[in-house]
This record gives C-alpha cells, sequence and structure tokens, in this order.
C-alpha cells in the first residue's frame, strides 16, 4: 500500500513523487500490484533430497582391484535452489566418493581417492516426464599423485526421465499407493552427454578437461519392483552407458575399438524407518574402460576406473 501524499510529499518532493503516483492515480494500480504476482510465482528453495550410500566389494579378479575397492561412502545432497512454478526449477546436485582400498604393507581402509562432482541443472517437470539439462564437472583426487595425474572433465548433458527416478521420489511414491501400480513400480531415466574439450574460445582448454579422454556417451537407468511385503519393497535395477573417446594419445579398451562400455545390474530391498527410507542392495559390474599407455605395473592392465567383475553390496539411506 502506498503512503498518503502528504507524507511522501514532505519526504521527497514533487518531482521525486509525480513520477511514482502517476500509475496509481491514471490507471488505479501500484508497482507493487504488478510484479507481486510474478514474484509469488517464485519458491526459493523449495526442496532437497540426502543420498547416504557406503558400500564394500567382493569377487576381486586380482591384485589391483583387492587393493583399489575395499569401501565406497558416497555422500549425496542435491536441492532445488530456486522453482518457478514448480515447473522449472534450478538444480544442484553435490557429492563426494571415496575411494578406501587396503595397499599392502599398509592399513586396512586407506583412502586411496577422493572423486568430487557438482552438477548445476535446468529442470522442466512435464506432465508424465522431467527433462533437465546442465553442465556436471568431476575430478578425481588421487591421495598419492605418484601413480595417476589428476583426471577431470566436464560433460554437457540432455536428460529424459520418469517423476519417480530419484530413489527419494521412487519410494515415497508407494506411501499412499495400495494398487503396487505400475507407473510407481517402474522408474527410467535415458540420457546423452558430450565432454567439452572447448567452449569457443571463452575458457581455457586445460580448465575444461585434464586427462580424460571421453569424448560422448550414452546412458540408461532403470529399476522395476517386483514385490512387496509390509514395508519392503524389493526391485530390479540396470544402468548401461556406452560411450567414445579420444584414442590419440595411447588410450585402450580391450575389444581395441574407440568404444567404452559399463553395465551394472542387480536387485534392491526397500524398507522404511519412519519417515525415512532405507534400500539394502547387491550389483554386479561389468566394463571395458580406456586406460592410458603409462599405467602403473600394479593396475595389471585394468583401467584404474574399472570394477569388471566385482560385486557390490551396500545400503542406501534417504530423506
Amino acid at each position: 500500500m502506498l503512503p498518503s501524499m502528504n507524507k511522501i510529499l514532505q519526504s521527497f518532493g514533487h518531482t521525486v513523487v509525480v513520477p511514482v503516483l502517476f500509475p496509481t492515480l491514471l490507471f488505479g494500480f501500484s508497482v507493487d500490484s504488478i510484479f507481486e504476482p510474478f514474484l509469488r510465482s517464485f519458491d526459493l528453495l523449495p526442496d532437497y533430497y540426502l543420498r547416504f550410500n557406503v558400500s564394500t566389494f567382493a569377487f576381486h579378479r586380482d591384485a589391483f582391484f583387492k587393493r583399489q575397492y575395499l569401501a565406497e561412502p558416497h555422500p549425496d545432497l542435491e536441492f532445488r535452489l530456486i522453482s518457478y512454478r514448480d515447473v522449472i526449477s534450478s538444480i544442484w546436485d553435490v557429492d563426494f566418493v571415496f575411494g578406501l582400498g587396503e595397499v599392502p604393507g599398509n592399513t586396512v581402509f586407506t583412502v586411496l581417492n577422493v572423486a568430487f562432482g557438482i552438477n548445476p541443472k535446468f529442470e522442466l517437470r512435464l506432465p508424465r516426464l522431467l527433462i533437465s539439462t546442465g553442465v556436471a564437472h568431476h575430478c578425481y583426487h588421487e591421495i598419492d599423485k605418484s601413480y595417476f595425474p589428476l583426471v577431470y572433465n566436464n560433460r554437457l548433458h540432455l536428460e529424459a526421465s520418469s517423476h519417480n527416478f530419484r530413489i527419494n521420489d521412487y519410494f515415497n511414491a508407494f506411501a499412499g499407493d495400495t494398487l503396487f501400480r505400475f507407473e510407481n513400480r517402474f522408474s527410467w531415466q535415458i540420457g546423452a552427454a558430450y565432454f567439452l574439450k572447448e567452449f569457443f574460445g571463452v575458457v581455457d582448454p586445460g580448465k575444461l578437461n585434464g586427462s580424460s579422454p571421453l569424448t560422448a556417451e550414452l546412458a540408461s537407468r532403470s529399476r522395476y519392483a517386483f514385490h512387496r511385503r509390509r514395508s519392503w519393497i524389493f526391485s530390479f535395477r540396470g544402468e548401461t552407458t556406452i560411450g567414445l573417446f579420444d584414442t590419440g594419445e595411447g588410450y585402450r579398451v580391450k575389444s581395441n575399438s574407440a568404444c567404452y562400455w559399463k553395465q551394472t545390474f542387480g536387485v534392491e530391498a526397500f524398507f522404511s524407518r519412519g519417515a525415512r527410507g532405507g534400500c539394502f542392495y547387491l550389483l554386479y559390474h561389468r566394463d571395458d574402460l580406456p586406460r592410458p599407455p603409462d599405467s602403473p605395473e600394479f593396475t595389471l592392465g585394468n583401467s584404474r576406473f574399472s570394477k569388471n567383475g566385482l560385486v557390490q553390496i551396500g545400503m542406501v539411506f534417504f530423506n
């Protein structure tokens, strides 16, 4: 509401007040009345998703895998920074992965590497699917840099997914679903990505990519709940990624092509404890990932990122 004319005139004078009051006197509305409905359409920090994942590995096929994969804590925070009418949102996803291993002659649970990811993106909520796009930054830091260099990349991505793709939404959708409906039991995501090597000459190429040969990839992820027993929900889960990489610097895969791939599939058991949920899982990994020509001898010809043949056993908690 505008203050009275006398008070405004006393405070500011005629030359300042007339332009301010002109829309109100002439058209019958104030500046606030124009912008207030628009501003009400925005919501600051309307939602967030917490996920804490901890796992271990079994069936190490050689000494390198035994060294690299003992346990893997993985905290993940995703939040909606701002949303417009719950249709378009600015979302930030920040996560860390701590690689714990067992170095011969060293202590058990040695922290060997830390991976960091930040993914600012825009998400469009349509009636039957979500569409998101952004630039995801990932970097992989070895504690002992004498063995492996710092690897980082920036991935321009576009994805489409079901509304219940996030594990938080997937589980919460069953809270009021007594019929165990298919649209809640099945979730999916498909996506394409391009790894930035340059950006119109604006950014130094050395800041966009470091020691990463990846150039482009396609990925799909899905989950299907096949049984429910009281507060427990059992599901299948699968992920597949196929990509291209640059062989110019001597990077190779076992298939001797310019294509890499990785797959993960397994089973999950969701459970609820009050308003929050958790999930046990058992996953099997297969992959053929690029390895550099100057890898240390103890890698035994494996990519430092390979989990080929490993069984991952873990638990994830979420809000």
